[in-house]
This record gives structure tokens, sequence and C-alpha cells, in this order.
């Protein structure tokens, strides 16, 4: 947790902007800050608290650094062990025999795993938007043309003389 970043800014109590605790009013709402500013600054920590704080993050990215090396060490320990009893068991050459082999297995895997989307799965038949491969093989369109206008023709409206079939009923005039 960085304390220092507690004291550069602040959240205004109206209205939830962000703002530096150096300002006097907030940016968005106006509220005068210099008396929220003391009250809160009186409920930060002391400088002893933030080093102490800052010491125990410190001891324990280090402690968590001491467990990992701890755990490729044994880990490492265990591979050499395994290793020293096959080479006993089987003969150095075995084991590199097999090493070199399954290098070249895996090499094999990762080549076929990289190519079998391209190879294999029919992307362009589920997805109509994404490009044919036979599309990106077609040399670029002219775009240095204008589109032609075509002449424009407007739509008739559904309502357009329709008012010609409704009937009007003639209401007397009152004479004063």
């Amino acid at each position: 947790m960085n304390l220092g970043a507690f004291r550069k800014a602040m959240f205004c109590p109206n209205c939830g902007a962000e703002n530096q605790s150096s300002q006097n009013y907030c940016r968005s709402c106006g509220l005068k800050l210099g008396e929220i500013t003391q009250f809160v600054s009186e409920q930060f920590p002391t400088q002893e608290y933030a080093a102490l704080q800052r010491r125990k993050e410190r001891f324990e990215k280090l402690g968590l650094f001491s467990l990992s090396l701890f755990g490729f060490l044994g880990f490492a320990m265990l591979l050499v062990k395994a290793a020293s009893y096959k080479i006993i068991l089987f003969g150095p050459d075995v084991i590199f025999g097999a090493a070199f082999a399954a290098m070249i297995l895996f090499g094999l895997l990762s080549v076929f795993f990289f190519n079998y989307p391209k190879l294999f799965m029919n992307f362009d038949k589920l997805n109509h938007r994404l490009p044919s491969p036979r599309a990106t093989d077609l040399p670029p369109a002219e775009t240095a043309k204008l589109i032609d206008d075509r002449p424009f023709e407007p739509v008739p409206s559904i309502t357009e003389d329709s008012t010609d079939l409704l009937t009007v009923k003639n209401k007397p005039k009152i004479l004063n």
C-alpha cells in the first residue's frame, strides 16, 4: 500500500470527484475543501507508521522471493537426483538420446499445433464477415475515383393522397 498517494489526491465528499489535496475548491461542484482537507489529513498515518508499513512490505516481498528460491532449488535437486539414477541405470548415451528424441518430438508438435487451425479449421465458412484467403490475393481497388451519383427518386409516403378518402361532416354554423 502506497501511503504517499493518499496525501496527493482526495475525493470530494459532495460529488465524489477526485481532487488534489492542495486545491481549495472542488473542480466539479465547487465545494470548499480547505476544512475537509485539514480534517482528512488528521486521519493520515504518522511518518513512523508509514515507514514501518513500507518496511513490512519490503520484508514480505523478500520472504516471497526466498520461498520461491527454496521451491526452485528443491525441485532442481529432485530432478538432478532422478537424472543421476537414470544415468546409473541406463548410461549417459541413452539419456542423451531420449532427451534429443523428446526435443525433436516437441518441436514437431509445436509446428503441428501452430499450423492446425490454418489447415484443418474452416473459419471462413462459419463467419462470412472474415475475408477469405482468396480475397486477400486480389489487387487493391482504386479509391481515387468518386462514386457516381445516382438520380434521386423520392419514395412515396403511405399516407400520401389518403386524406381524400376521408369524409368530412359539415358542421352547421352558429350565428350570434
